[in-house]
């Protein structure tokens, strides 16, 4: 077996500048795709597609510990995370990579 067959290519979610995560709709909320850059000095940008209007996407900067918090309640109202929590919080706290 090669080296290449022994080791699975990096999740296709994540590059070098960015993660994007899908967050499940929920209560009256609908899902959303989430493209957040690298932090930088605790803070990131959020560019945020809605599942009630795709066309169109919204641009922000927030903190990085906002966001988590954010993504943790949508996980404890069970919406589902394209991508692990563990993984998103290593990202967002600038230990992911």
């Amino acid at each position: 077996m090669s080296e290449e067959q022994r080791h699975e290519p990096p999740p296709a979610a994540i590059d070098d500048d960015a993660i994007t995560v899908h967050v499940g709709g929920g209560d009256g909320v609908p899902e959303q795709l989430l493209r957040i850059s690298r932090p930088v000095d605790g803070v990131v940008r959020v560019r945020e597609w809605s599942g009630s209007d795709w066309s169109s996407a919204h641009e922000r900067e927030m903190s990085a510990e906002a966001l988590v918090r954010a993504l943790e309640e949508a996980a404890r109202q069970r919406r589902r995370l394209g991508e692990e929590l563990y993984r998103i919080r290593l990202w967002l706290t600038g230990a992911g990579g």
